[in-house]
């Protein structure tokens, strides 16, 4: 079967009157102006509220937002930031990359520095005046020093020095893998920073369900300081309908009575029932679906079109030959090595002798062409279908 071909020539959207493929870009941060194709949802007018009222009654706010990975808390948490920067105030936002609780501390305060000068007056006066650097460093030079209170109330101090201000913290997941000491630490620096608040400010964190419920069975006393608890919801159908609409609408360059052609309304239907209402994997389907129906020109795409291209392989000798060439060596060591996975990225570039970034970018494009899934803790693994040949194989 000619996998790599049919998947890897270049599609021409011309047929459909589209200048390109509109559902590529699956975060937020890779597209300009998304507040133009972002399909509101009521959680949506909940934050703005939340905004309205720390702003109007310089109060402060502390809240979470939970959901499964490719729901929008990103999206989310960015939009917050914006609106309070759009009112003038400072808004830090730090993805958590880690489970290390000094390196996301110093990501946090990091935000205050400014661009670098040749002479540096402002650190310089900081230090001399305040000794503000020189007591952050020593807090942050290893966990036996990280002091909770302390590091909370200069954080407060400063974030105070702005009319609005706002902390927002992706991602909280990657914290899970912490030690159980450092964990202590850092939820109760962010205990009492809630506390402390200045006004006009917020705190919000992201997480996916499983570590969300984790970390308040580990720190009631920290989740009982949030105000709000914010839990995203699948998209409905008609959710996914204006999606496509808007999506489409970007890269349409021939007017058309239909706002949702190429597609039919079956088409997206069961597009919507097959990503679980995850707009992440609704995306990843639309991409695969339009990419794949433009190379073959079918008009219009249709339920049954949907069903053959996404027909699943009947043995595990297809599902790897439909696999581009030079991403099956990662798809391999994942079958053979790890038992079709979970696996991180970090361990699967080891094995197949590739830098973590170059690993990682392809096995997200694997993700995306329907050959993996991930799981909450950013993990990679065979879909449940290939997982079957595996265990056949036995």
């Amino acid at each position: 079967m000619e996998g790599t071909l049919r998947l890897y020539s270049s599609p021409s959207y011309d047929v459909y009157g589209l200048s390109g493929n509109p559902f590529k870009e699956l975060a937020s941060e890779g597209i300009e102006d998304i507040e133009s194709i972002h399909v509101y949802q009521e959680v949506d007018m909940k934050l703005s509220m939340v905004v309205s009222e720390v702003v109007g009654s310089r109060s402060s706010v502390a809240f979470s937002i939970v959901g499964p990975l490719g729901m929008g808390k990103t999206q989310r948490l960015k939009s917050v930031a914006k609106a309070i920067e759009e009112r003038g105030g400072k808004a830090i936002y730090v993805k958590v990359d880690t489970s290390d609780i000094l390196k996301v501390t110093r990501d946090i305060f990091n935000a205050f520095k400014p661009p670098k000068s040749r002479t540096n007056i402002f650190l310089e006066n900081l230090t001399k005046k305040l000794g503000f650097i020189d007591r952050l460093e020593k807090m942050l030079s290893s966990v036996g020093e990280y002091k909770s209170r302390d590091i909370a109330e200069m954080l407060s101090a400063e974030l105070g020095k702005h009319k609005y201000s706002a902390l927002l913290l992706d991602e909280l997941e990657n914290m899970a893998g912490a030690e159980e000491k450092e964990k202590i630490l850092f939820f109760e620096m962010l205990r009492h920073f809630i506390s402390n608040m200045p006004s006009g400010s917020i705190f919000a964190f992201a997480s996916v369900p499983e570590a969300y419920e984790e970390y308040a069975r580990q720190f009631p006393a920290f989740f009982m300081r949030l105000h709000y608890e914010f839990k995203l919801r699948p998209m409905s159908f008609d959710e996914v309908l204006e999606l496509v609409k808007k999506r489409l609408n970007r890269v349409r360059v021939k007017d058309t009575d239909d706002p949702i052609y190429p597609f039919t309304e079956k088409a997206i239907r069961l597009i919507h029932e097959l990503g679980g209402g995850n707009p992440r994997q609704i995306l990843r389907l639309l991409h695969y679906v339009l990419s794949e129906a433009a190379k073959h020109k079918f008009d219009p795409i249709d339920d049954y079109v949907v069903t053959t291209i996404l027909e699943e392989p009947k043995s595990l000798e297809e599902y790897l030959t439909r696999i581009p060439k030079d991403f099956r060596p990662l798809v391999e060591v994942i079958i053979e090595k790890f038992n079709g996975g979970p696996v991180s990225y970090i361990q699967i570039a080891k094995d197949v002798k590739m830098s973590g970034m170059q690993a990682y970018e392809k096995l997200e494009e694997l993700i995306r062409l329907g050959f993996l899934v991930g799981d909450p803790r950013g993990n990679y693994k065979v879909p449940d279908y290939v997982r079957k040949f595996l265990e056949e194989g036995k």
